[in-house]
């Protein structure tokens, strides 16, 4: 089960709650960050039960086909419409708006999942669906959705909380490089465009990778020969550059160095041996 401080999303096709108190809070905690730690909530997680009833309604809308029984297309409009009490018909499970909704949704909707209008029309439109779905798709297949929704929601914080732990670690290491990092050692850059800079063997080659002030007053992060490095006086912009330094986790410069130190398996060289 996966915990939660927002109150308990309600099951709606399985038996028990899939997500309990504190999840967030737990899963902070889990990739090491204090578990009192503002983590935005992504984008991809509802903020409350509402949005989730509208995730999971187009959740089912999208798989479709085989999965639950419908076609696509108009298939899915049809039987909608064949499902949906009449106006004047009497019905224990109808909220009054089964019918209207129905009729409002679009076939671009039912066919791609994605549900148009203002927040209630929305809900109540997601709330149709569900009502159609327990009556006429397999239990087994509304369960399988709806705990694949759980697992993406968890997934998402996890994601988020990694990003937020990776941001304070590169802000870290701005602030307070230290002294080695994973078998690159720091160096003392001689040039005052060098912000920063690390010196190991790199797959056989002595290597300097740096954070510098470039050309243009923006921070750069290159990783050069150590025989380039000298040559030029310790110079990043006069030297040429072996190699860039890119990150998927986090921006800037800073990142950029971080990333790559931690990146490749060097051996350790110490400062005497520059």
């Amino acid at each position: 089960m996966l915990p939660t401080t927002e109150p308990p999303f309600d099951p709606i096709f399985v038996e028990e709650p899939l997500l309990i108190p504190n999840y967030k809070e737990t899963i902070i905690s889990t990739v090491g960050l204090p578990f009192y730690a503002d983590v935005t909530r992504p984008d991809e997680v509802p903020a409350d039960e509402r949005e989730r009833t509208i995730d999971l309604a187009e959740r089912i809308l999208r798989a479709g086909g085989v999965r639950t029984g419908f076609g696509h297309h108009e298939e899915v409009r049809t039987s909608m419409e064949v499902w949906a009490p009449n106006a004047d018909e009497e019905c224990d499970a109808d909220s009054g708006y089964w019918r209207s909704h129905v009729l409002l949704m679009s076939p671009q909707e039912m066919n791609f999942g994605q549900l148009d209008g203002e927040p209630e029309v929305r809900y109540k439109k997601a709330k149709t669906v569900l009502a159609l779905a327990r009556e006429c798709i397999d239990s087994d297949v509304l369960q399988e959705i709806e705990r694949s929704q759980a697992e993406d929601i968890k997934q998402a914080w996890y994601d988020a909380a990694e990003a937020e732990l990776s941001q304070r670690e590169i802000e870290q290491f701005a602030e307070d490089p230290p002294d080695k990092l994973d078998g690159w050692t720091k160096l003392d850059a001689n040039h005052d465009a060098v912000k920063i800079a690390y010196v190991a063997d790199n797959h056989g080659t002595p290597s300097v990778a740096a954070v510098f002030e470039g050309a243009d007053s923006e921070l750069e992060a290159l990783e050069f020969t150590l025989e380039e490095w000298q040559e030029n006086d310790g110079n990043p912009r006069a030297a040429r550059p072996n190699r860039f330094c890119v990150t998927t986790d986090g921006d800037g410069a800073y990142a950029q160095l971080r990333s790559h130190l931690l990146t490749f398996e060097v051996e350790s060289m110490e400062p005497l041996e520059v």
